[in-house]
């Protein structure tokens, strides 16, 4: 159906073009009848509302129905900084990564990316923490620079605290004897000059890197940062998710973060993001979301032990040549078996198998060897599906060192297309990895060259600026 080009104007009820850029169903005769009308437009433009359960939480859903490439949300951080896992240095005004070791801010001494950034002298950016820094007198460690700034939310009250503390953090999960309870031990070490002598400091030290590990999302720019959102962190999980989202830096110098709708969406549908890789088999997956969110993902996908077609993680039986499932893949403890033959594999064997041969791909991919790379393929294909993510993964760096005259690269470049085109239809998360693979299947004699790199020219549109996606997006431009 054709959207409507023209309404009334609520203000002045004359005939009105100017469409509001949010639900994109109000018009206005003018800016100023837009922008008075706004108080009573607010509740009917805003496009997700809030709902809770006691399975999910609380999560979002679309207040009204949606198409491809409507804006769900923007908006800016309650708070960011460096990954508490990163090991690059990173500016505390801009967040920009530092190349040079010896720029620092003159007052705190932490990493800056250069003296006049004006993130350093902005009162409202790193003004307020690096007298609080300077105090302190702690040894600079970006992967703490996002736990202290929470503390001074924390400390000082701010509003956004409140908004923050609202957000799930899983503390009873992530108790002592946890990986998460002494990597937190170690970050309360190094900080702990900058709390109270009293039990519940180490609480709060806690609860906040909890807050951070089950919802901060990563950004792009500033690249190696996290960002917390009062909304977007409400997206809930899916491994076929109907969101795209992207960031861009704020007039604040904030990662903004804006989710846009990647498929038509009805009211009241449950609105998602994807919190795992998207080319990582269902047990990679599931183990990766109960580890880090305290939660397993029961999608479609997951249910599915072919996953959706694809073989993520499907095994080659040696006896008769067909191929080993996992009879319940909802079950980390599930038996495999063959579906040819009565043969049976425990969960533990399987994760055996698989992970001896992960070792093998991640020593010989290192070295980016053709040769090499080929007779991997070859062993894991008599092992494993051809579809299995290893071979997948091999593949995709093969098909970039083979000559476009090799019968095997157009081969391969399809089997990859075709499995990101079903795992990520939308193109939201395997843009880039499929753009590369429809640029080499372009290079091959006989194939639509000018419509594959249009193709993969659309993929890349959404890219964030000066990323690889961009920058190939570019070279492919040029290339037409």
């Amino acid at each position: 159906m054709e959207s409507q080009t023209e309404g009334i104007c609520p203000i002045c009820n004359q005939r009105a073009t100017l469409k509001c850029n949010g639900c994109k169903q109000q018009f206005y005769c003018k800016k100023e009848h837009q922008r008075q009308d706004w108080p009573r437009h607010r509740s009917n433009c805003q496009a997700w509302e809030i709902r809770e359960s006691c399975e999910l939480g609380r999560y979002l859903v679309a207040s009204r129905d949606l198409n491809p490439g409507d804006v769900i949300l923007s908006e800016s951080p309650l708070v960011w900084g460096p990954a508490l896992h990163s090991d690059q240095r990173v500016c505390v005004g801009c967040g920009k990564q530092c190349n040079s070791s010896d720029t620092r801010c003159t007052k705190c001494l932490w990493p800056a990316c250069d003296t006049d950034c004006s993130g350093l002298t902005d009162k409202n950016r790193h003004g307020l923490e690096c007298s609080f820094l300077v105090k302190a007198r702690i040894i600079p460690r970006c992967d703490v620079l996002l736990v202290i700034r929470m503390l001074i939310l924390w400390r000082k009250k701010l509003k956004y605290w409140y908004s923050i503390e609202k957000l799930q953090s899983h503390q009873d999960s992530r108790g002592q004897g946890t990986n998460a309870y002494e990597e937190t031990m170690n970050i309360y070490q190094h900080i702990e000059r900058l709390l109270p002598d009293n039990p519940s400091s180490k609480d709060i030290v806690h609860k906040i890197c909890g807050l951070i590990d089950v919802n901060a999302l990563e950004t792009i720019p500033p690249e190696g940062c996290v960002a917390i959102y009062e909304t977007a962190c409400l997206l809930e999980h899916s491994c076929l998710a109907n969101t795209r989202h992207s960031f861009k830096i704020d007039d604040k110098g904030r990662p903004r973060i804006t989710v846009i709708a990647v498929c038509s969406i009805q009211k009241w549908d449950h609105l998602s993001t994807m919190y795992t890789h998207a080319l990582w088999s269902t047990r990679a997956r599931r183990a990766h979301l109960l580890e880090t969110k305290y939660f397993s993902c029961h999608c479609k996908r997951c249910a599915d032990p072919t996953e959706l077609g694809t073989h993520l993680g499907t095994l080659k039986c040696p006896h008769d040549n067909d191929f080993i499932l996992p009879k319940d893949p909802l079950n980390f403890d599930s038996q495999w078996g063959c579906i040819s033959c009565p043969g049976t594999l425990t969960a533990s064997e399987v994760m055996q198998f698989v992970g001896k041969l992960e070792e093998d791909v991640d020593e010989i991919m290192y070295q980016a060897n053709k040769n090499k790379l080929v007779d991997l393929l070859s062993r894991l294909t008599t092992l494993l599906h051809p579809g299995h993510q290893l071979c997948t993964s091999v593949s995709h760096s093969l098909i970039q060192l083979l000559p476009p005259s090799d019968p095997k690269k157009p081969e391969l470049c399809k089997r990859i297309i075709e499995t990101t085109k079903t795992l990520d239809p939308y193109g939201a998360r395997l843009a880039l990895y499929t753009a590369v693979a429809l640029r080499e299947l372009s290079a091959c004699p006989g194939e639509n060259r000018e419509g594959l790199l249009s193709e993969a020219i659309s993929l890349l549109q959404f890219e964030p600026e000066n990323s690889p996606g961009e920058k190939l997006r570019t070279l492919m431009e040029s290339e037409l």
